[in-house]
């Protein structure tokens, strides 16, 4: 099919209705153009024909401002269509591609008739300024041209611009009105979703691709790779990657780096370094790539190592690879080497980079956070900046601001709020909200919410920042009825509103507010959010609503939740149900737990007599090696004698390799809880003979043993034994299991003797009362009424 004839001049926009859309005033260079109303003859002079190779040379290089000269130095008949396309195909590519669109006016002004690639490569300078205005006039000028449906290149470009100006739904008209759509077709649609955020549909569009039988290439496979990773496909991603191999195109390393973001931001860590290793060569993007995929996945280790390995093989690197270790080194506190960095980016001329200086910054914050002496070198980072770069920077500026919160350093936060303000600089949400924050944070809230109120339409991070600010200096209602207005106006909550409103909740003790705003954050997105869900958690927690927080656990991933936090919480206020169905979700995760909650795991299961679960509880800790202390052991002790299985009990405590007095004190009492008192004191003789000092809790339980037996000599040589032999002062349930062994032994004179010697006269009246207790039981009338008396005699007695 023959290409349609060069458009009429009185088709064309007119140059005035592309002016208004470019934002760029016209070139200076457009003066110089005198009016030429014919196209440039083709059989050019030996020497146009140089210019036009070295025209061409110098914007394949990038090289655009000798291209420009080249171009103006050039004849004006020399000027043919090609040169004007190659330039303006060079600015496109290389910017600014505002010049290409004044290129544009120019060869309207000039009467040099556009071809359909001129006006494709038009159109992909109004997708790099993002003017959809003049987009739309070019679109109507080709398609009164005809150049939509019969030139692949118009219609590709009209695609990729409506994408690059976020009109999705105009991109789908034009892809949809395309006859033939070739591979460029398919990838820019496949690129206009991933773009605008529309993964499904990408997907969606890449799997028609491969029903209609439409063979992929590199690129299209890695817009696929984003999109099955945005949207957790793992499955997808694996078989994109078998369809790589299979086409043979696995090696080259632009797809094997998407296939390392791939892994890492799935979580597929091993799979990413064996794509990483089985790599030929390895360029920076490569090593950048896995470098924040172990960053982003919290592996500092593997980050550092893979920094230094980098930095060993290339000897280089860039302000993206500086960026993602300088986060690194601020999580892990290595501040000896991200000073280290700090010299190399100096030496390297990045000092000047304004992410490079926000990571260092924000590292240098969380140094003097930890080290209070160090806190003036944020406000010395941001002075240097000032002195390279001559003006303040948004990002800069953020994280000074929180160095001044972190320090509660108002004074220099003041200042700098007058140098935002005198430096005419106009603060986005960021700023403002750090700005909120940081008046908060100093405890200035007065100044904080005069800041907030200020505000024209402030976003999220800002509604969030007076929130939180408020939550942290105590006006919960105040931070309540912030949120009611945040509300009432539209503005879409995040995980930092969440968090803080739930805190005020919490303080306020407002359960209904709190179960509304857990049903608001489902309603938006934010009901799977860690950091709500742990939020809600503790809100659950509080309130006493531990099956609604029980249920919420069972959300969040293992690596989410801090298991000895929540059976702490259930045992704080003596949740034993709780804590056994939390041992059984830990059981299902294959959890790591600690040492103290593995004692309040097993004694909630001794609480409440499970043996079946205890017996699984000790199954569990022994395979993590948590049953090896002996203080664990004598939990299992414990645990099996509230259970009622001495010889469970009996087992935990041979299979300890060292007994020491608390594991002792735990049989002893083991034996007398489950009807072995005679056991018991022989144990205790055990224990003693052992070498193994007797706790105050052995005493008491050899003494119960004593009078359930009616012992009575053996029980009064423990008993001086204790206060002699061991210096142990005896407590008031002592005095009482010696008054209940006489009772026991019908030994009323001799106990009323007992308490007269030796009880002290603190613990007079729970002795007398224990006597005259024991007497009625016995129908001792005579020591009844000795008791009551005496009763009667102490303070406060009747």
């Amino acid at each position: 099919m023959a290409p349609p004839p060069p458009p009429p001049p009185h088709l064309l926009p007119r140059s005035s209705s592309f002016t208004s859309s470019v934002i760029t005033p016209a070139s200076p260079h457009r003066g110089s153009h005198r009016p030429n109303t014919s196209v440039p003859n083709a059989s050019t002079t030996t020497a146009t024909a140089a210019q036009l190779s070295l025209l061409r040379a110098h914007v394949r290089a990038g090289r655009m401002r000798p291209a420009r000269e080249v171009f103006d130095a050039m004849p004006d008949r020399g000027r043919s269509l090609v040169a004007w396309t190659t330039l303006m195909s060079g600015y496109a590519t290389h910017g600014p591609a505002s010049e290409a669109l004044e290129l544009l006016l120019c060869m309207l002004g000039l009467l040099v008739r556009p071809d359909a690639f001129v006006f494709s490569v038009a159109l992909r300078a109004c997708a790099a300024v993002g003017s959809l205005g003049l987009g739309r006039q070019l679109h109507g000028a080709v398609a009164k041209l005809g150049y939509v449906g019969a030139d692949l290149f118009v219609a590709n470009g009209l695609v990729t611009m409506y994408s690059s100006c976020q009109s999705l739904r105009c991109a789908e008209k034009v892809f949809g009105s395309i006859t033939s759509p070739d591979l460029v077709s398919w990838t820019s649609m496949l690129s206009a979703y991933t773009e605008n955020g529309c993964d499904a549909e990408a997907l969606m569009l890449f799997m028609e691709m491969a029903r209609d039988g439409i063979a992929c290439d590199a690129f299209t496979l890695s817009v696929a790779l984003r999109a099955a990773s945005s949207l957790g496909h793992v499955g997808l991603g694996h078989q994109l990657h078998c369809c790589m191999i299979k086409m043979g195109l696995v090696g080259k390393e632009f797809l094997d780096n998407c296939l390392i973001g791939f892994y890492g931001r799935s979580g597929e860590l091993q799979l990413m370094r064996n794509v990483f290793d089985e790599m030929n060569g390895k360029d920076l993007v490569s090593w950048n790539t896995i470098i924040q995929c172990y960053a982003e996945n919290l592996c500092h280790e593997e980050a550092s190592a893979h920094f230094r390995a980098m930095m060993f093989e290339f000897a280089e690197c860039d302000e993206f690879t500086l960026g993602s270790i300088l986060h690194v080194v601020t999580a892990t506190g290595a501040f000896g080497h991200g000073m280290e960095i700090h010299g190399y980016l100096i030496r390297a001329g990045l000092d000047s980079d304004k992410h490079v200086m926000s990571a260092l910054i924000d590292m240098y914050v969380n140094w003097a956070t930890l080290h209070k002496r160090y806190r003036v070198f944020p406000l010395r980072m941001l002075k240097y900046y000032l002195t390279v770069q001559g003006k303040l920077d948004q990002f800069i500026v953020a994280s000074s601001l929180k160095s001044c919160a972190s320090g509660l350093d108002l004074v220099a936060g003041r200042m700098l709020h007058a140098c935002i303000l005198k430096s005419n600089m106009n603060p986005d949400s960021f700023v403002t909200s750090s700005l909120v924050d940081m008046y908060a944070k100093c405890g200035a809230l007065e100044e904080s919410n005069m800041l907030f109120s200020r505000t024209k339409n402030p976003g999220t991070a800002v509604w969030s920042a007076a929130i939180s600010g408020n939550c942290l200096n105590g006006q919960y209602g105040r931070a309540v009825h912030l949120f009611r207005r945040m509300q009432s106006e539209h503005v879409q909550p995040n995980e930092f509103t969440y968090t803080a409103i739930l805190t005020a909740c919490m303080a306020l003790g407002d359960t209904d507010s709190g179960m509304e705003i857990h049903s608001n954050s489902i309603r938006s997105g934010y009901g799977t959010n860690t950091s709500v869900l742990k939020s809600l958690i503790t809100f659950y927690l509080r309130q006493g609503r531990y099956h609604q927080a029980l249920k919420l656990c069972l959300a969040l991933s293992n690596h989410d939740i801090s298991w000895d936090t929540l059976v702490e919480s259930f045992s704080q206020v003596d949740h034993h149900v709780g804590i056994v169905n939390l041992f059984h979700v830990i059981q299902r995760c294959g959890a790591n737990l600690d040492y103290h909650t593995a004692r309040l795991i097993l004694s909630s299961c001794g609480k409440l007599g499970l043996l079946e679960e205890g017996l699984q509880a000790h199954a569990y800790m022994t395979k993590r090696g948590l049953a090896s202390t002996a203080c664990t052991n004598s939990y299992l002790i414990d645990m099996y004698s509230s259970c009622g299985s001495l010889r469970h009990a009996f087992d935990a405590f041979n299979y300890m390799p060292d007994k020491d007095a608390s594991s002792w004190t735990s049989i002893v009492a083991a034996n007398v809880e489950n009807g072995c008192p005679e056991t018991a004191i022989r144990l205790f003789s055990q224990m003693q003979k052992e070498k193994c000092r007797p706790t105050p809790e052995a005493f008491l339980s050899v003494l119960k043993a004593c009078a359930r037996t009616g012992l009575v000599n053996e029980a009064f040589r423990f008993f001086a034994s204790m206060t002699e032999v061991y210096k142990i002062q005896p407590s008031e349930e002592h005095y009482s299991h010696m008054i209940e062994v006489l009772s026991r032994a019908g030994m009323f004179k001799e106990a009323e003797h007992f308490i007269d010697s030796v009880v002290p006269s603190e613990s007079g009246a729970s002795a007398w009362s224990l006597l005259c207790a024991a007497a009625k039981q016995n129908g001792n009338d005579k020591t009844v009424k000795l008791a009551g008396d005496r009763l009667a005699r102490l303070p406060g007695g009747c």
